[in-house]
């Protein structure tokens, strides 16, 4: 079996986007947690966790 290096060239790089598109999705759910997980230690103490981010 062969296959055209254009259509291999752009099965790669959907490929590639798809890896990215995952990895932003993971950045965003660690994101979420993170500020879920500051906020609700703000609600119960008042102050926020060291490792929170101050932005």
């Amino acid at each position: 079996m062969t296959i055209d290096k254009g259509i291999l060239a752009e099965l790669v790089e959907r490929f590639a986007e798809a890896v990215a598109a995952v990895s932003r999705l993971n950045a965003r759910i660690v994101a979420g947690r993170t500020e879920r997980r500051c906020i609700e230690a703000i609600w119960q103490t008042g102050v926020a966790p060291a490792d929170c981010p101050r932005e």
